[in-house]
């Protein structure tokens, strides 16, 4: 019998943790292809320690949500070293991989440390609904954080990801302050309202489902979005507003309603649900596709794709999933 000694294992643990951590940030990456699939298919194949390490990955995305490759060793690791780590470790532990300077941004541009540690937040794929002290109500989308500022003269929302819907409540009648949600680009104060913000791609985009809300830009730009209607800003300007259609808020009840959207942008939407790679080849992009789908069960609605267009759904590995024109 072979006796393996201790350091040896600790050795080849963390080798196959490393791997694993730089095959997940390979299929998080904009530039994995399929010859990427088949070489990670080849590596789980070559040594159960390698199944192993992909399954630790697993378990820490289930608990944490996307969580790119070099941060998910580090993490990874600290859970080895101590299997009853607290919650809170980890994130202190997440906390200090940024702080050293060990991940740059642009690796880790989908999961921030301020989500971790935000006052509330949501893994990928939960929807969670909560009560603030005055009785407002906020419901965290997917991949979502928010931090909680009350003070006597303000209540401030701060959006760190993701998307919020509020549902404000009436203040004090002797000092009634103004409710703010704040994100990078300006602030949107609400005037007895139900809205959403979301955070996307260098803007910021407001809901209004009932009364009004003032957006104000951080540059001071300030416009008005009343009931019905939705735009976008950025630090300097505001798009005119558009009508809101009345599935827009659905994600509240956890579900996905669409009209007429191209599959590309359908399966962007539906990716926000999911932890890994959700890919549309090119041809079978412009399809249009009309329906309701839980977010809470992505791989139902992937399947449904299926029974509906000429399309094939290829599950190649838990986090990396292809949507292809059936041959």
């Amino acid at each position: 019998m072979t006796v393996t000694a201790p350091h040896e294992l600790t050795r080849s643990r963390r080798e196959a943790l490393q791997a694993a951590a730089q095959w997940y940030a390979c299929l998080c990456s904009e530039e994995a292809g399929p010859a990427d699939e088949q070489a990670l298919q080849q590596w789980l194949d070559s040594d159960p320690m390698h199944q192993w390490a992909w399954q630790r990955v697993d378990q820490l995305q289930a608990r944490l949500g996307r969580v790119p490759g070099h941060l998910a060793l580090n993490t990874l690791e600290r859970a080895e070293q101590h299997v009853s780590m607290s919650r809170r470790s980890v994130l202190k532990g997440l906390a200090l991989v940024l702080g050293t300077g060990t991940l740059g941004v642009t690796a880790y541009r989908h999961v921030p440390v301020e989500h971790w540690l935000a006052d509330h937040h949501t893994a990928t794929g939960e929807v969670k609904q909560l009560t603030l002290e005055d009785g407002t109500r906020l419901i965290l989308n997917t991949a979502s954080a928010v931090d909680i500022h009350f003070t006597a003269n303000e209540r401030l929302v701060i959006l760190r990801a993701g998307e919020v819907m509020v549902t404000t409540a009436s203040d004090s009648a002797e000092n009634p302050r103004p409710f703010v949600v704040q994100t990078p680009q300006g602030r949107v104060r609400a005037q007895g309202t139900r809205f959403s913000v979301r955070m996307m791609e260098g803007e910021t985009q407001v809901a209004v489902f009932e009364h009004s809300v003032e957006v104000t830009t951080r540059t001071g730009s300030q416009n008005l979005c009343p009931a019905g209607q939705q735009l976008t800003f950025t630090a300097d300007t505001a798009s005119p507003p558009t009508g809101l259609a009345p599935t827009d808020d659905a994600w509240t009840r956890q579900m996905l309603v669409v009209q007429n959207m191209p599959l590309d942008a359908f399966l962007a939407e539906l990716g926000r649900y999911r932890t890994g790679v959700l890919r549309c080849a090119p041809s079978v992009a412009h399809f249009r596709i009309t329906g309701a789908f839980r977010v809470d069960d992505t791989d139902q609605a992937l399947h449904a794709l299926s029974k509906s267009f000429p399309v094939s759904v290829n599950f190649r590995t838990r986090y990396w999933v292809a949507v292809d024109e059936k041959k």
